[in-house]
């Protein structure tokens, strides 16, 4: 309920928010709205906010969303503005002396699209805020507008981490007037929200700002490891809105007259190249300068090495293979899948001549003797499908996550790793086939938005798995371990890389390898017959579909 008004002096003026009491009856403090940062031409870094004018600002209501990818996307974010660097913060009510952690979560949708309003601010509150915590989701610029790259110094690209990095510039000097304290802050995202995170633990701009880091289904080496296509697509939107020129500087006088609306109508004409379905269109690359170095140069010499807990859902890849995006299969296509199909996509999708050249063929060779051949179930088209499922979220997530920890435990960074593998039920997805838990569906712990399908009140078993999940939250947020009385949660080790928590209604911890077969193949057997350079980890294109804003 909206009740009385909630009034902070914080070093940039005073901030009016208002007290919400939580299902359960606490009792905190919500704040949205709040400008952290502006941006005056498009593609240029932010500028932290100094003071705001009117000296007092109403928090009550969420800022505009940053501008979606594409024009179908608009009403979905609407309002949208290039001017949308805001954040929410919601605390719990009860005036502490002690300082209190905080948790800051990134919203994802591919670097295209997503808004931290959709997330809401009731089931945060409820789940973490009421737990002694202080919340605060953000916005950072998405698509062009964030991460728009010609591949020079003049137009480096990774802007949208930049807002990120001032926003936790500007959160370390505000949060001590919300009872916050800026030496525990753990920094959490989903899916392109967690590569984001995870790439703030790296560059040396963010990595002092944070403490902590938890990175659910998203890690940054999957994503900058192919930096070109950015480029590409940046090249390909100046010619479509007439901006060519001999300098970068030029190309960018001429971009930065156009309107925000123009640029998304431009985009809109260019289109999503479908056929190559191994990157984002618009992703963070190694740019020389929010990224000076190679990720694995910045894990060996960054001055914070940052505690993390990191996983994965069981069945990543069937949100994209069977409800959602460009590699979604039909009814038809999901009652005829077969060996062939299989075999085609990864010719055509994810291991091309053009891009392995001579390693092609052996690449190929490898990928179809592991998701094809090995125990194949011949004619069963359920069998295929899960391993194109596999295959998907293991390119994108579950190797990536792997590399990510085993760079972290070579330079002695703390890491916490879990498995998520309770699905939701309900008729739509019961009726799919391949069972478990899906990308996003931990989103319905925490989201006032239910996704794609909303969950069933009476699913006991996932609830129960939502209560665990929380649960490990909010004592990694807290004191750095996800273990709870029920629950010994120790950290990955040399001598046990991949123990997990697996996290089910009924939760219990592993030492052995989640899908070990992965992570060898991926780790080892790949690496030694393709250049690493050529293992350019596929990535989805961003999906011409509204309702995949909380999943990607």
């Amino acid at each position: 309920s909206l009740a009385l008004a909630s009034i902070v002096e914080t070093p940039f003026g005073e901030l009016e928010g208002f007290e919400h009491v939580t299902e359960s009856g606490t009792k905190t403090n919500v704040f949205l709205g709040i400008r952290y940062a502006r941006v005056d031409k498009h593609f240029e870094k932010p500028e932290m906010e100094e003071k705001w004018a009117p000296s007092r600002l109403a928090a009550t209501e969420f800022g505009p969303s940053c501008y979606p990818y594409t024009e179908s996307f608009l009403a979905f974010h609407a309002p949208s503005s290039e001017d949308c660097l805001f954040m929410n913060i919601i605390t719990p009510s009860q005036s502490q002396s002690d300082k209190l952690p905080v948790f800051v979560f990134i919203h994802g949708g591919g670097f295209c699209v997503g808004a931290s309003t959709h997330y809401g601010y009731k089931r945060l509150a409820e789940r973490v805020a009421a737990e002694g915590i202080v919340v605060v989701t953000i916005n950072y610029r998405l698509g062009p507008f964030g991460f728009f790259s010609l591949g020079d110094s003049e137009a480096p690209g990774s802007m949208g981490l930049w807002d990120l990095t001032v926003g936790l510039r500007f959160l370390n000097q505000i949060l001590p007037s919300f009872g916050g304290d800026p030496s525990r802050i753990t920094v959490s995202g989903h899916s392109a929200g967690s590569m984001a995170a995870s790439a703030l633990q790296y560059s040396p701009h963010s990595n002092p700002l944070f403490a902590q880091s938890i990175l659910m289904s998203g890690s940054v080496v999957a994503e900058v490891s192919n930096s070109q296509r950015v480029i590409e697509e940046s090249k390909k939107l100046v010619k479509m809105l007439g901006c060519e020129a001999n300098t970068t500087r030029e190309t960018l006088d001429c971009m930065q007259k156009l309107s925000s609306v123009e640029i998304v109508l431009g985009l809109d004409k260019v289109g999503v190249d479908i056929i190559h379905a191994n990157s984002f269109p618009y992703q963070p690359r190694i740019d020389g300068d929010f990224f000076p170095q190679p990720i694995d140069e910045l894990v060996r010499t960054a001055p914070n090495k940052i505690r993390s807990m990191s996983g994965v859902a069981e069945q990543e890849g069937a949100l994209f293979t069977l409800i959602i995006g460009a590699l979604r299969l039909n009814e038809t296509e999901m009652s005829t899948y077969s060996r062939e199909n299989l075999v085609k996509f990864i010719e055509t999708h994810v291991v091309t001549n053009e891009e392995h050249g001579e390693h092609a063929n052996e690449f190929r060779r490898l990928l179809v003797d592991f998701y094809v051949n090995k125990d194949e179930r011949e004619g069963d088209a359920a069998f295929y499908i899960q391993r194109y499922s596999d295959l998907i979220g293991d390119i994108q997530y579950v190797a990536p996550l792997y590399r990510e920890i085993q760079m972290k435990l070579a330079n002695e960074w703390p890491s916490f790793l879990y498995i998520l593998q309770q699905g939701t039920e309900n008729p739509p997805r019961d009726a799919l086939p391949v069972k478990g838990q899906y990308h996003g569906d931990e989103l319905h712990y925490f989201s006032d938005n239910t996704g794609i399908y909303p969950m069933k009140e009476n699913d006991h078993d996932f609830v129960a798995a939502g209560n665990h999940f929380a649960r490990a939250i909010v004592n990694f947020v807290n004191n750095g371990d996800p273990s709870s009385s029920s629950l010994s949660w120790p950290a990955v080790s040399k001598n046990n890389p991949f123990q997990h928590a697996s996290i089910a209604a009924k939760t219990r911890f592993e030492k052995n390898t989640y899908r070990e077969g992965t992570a060898l193949h991926w780790l080892e057997t790949v690496p030694q017959s393709v250049p690493v350079e050529l293992l350019r980890k596929s990535r989805l294109p961003c999906a011409h579909k509204p309702e995949i804003h909380t999943e990607l």
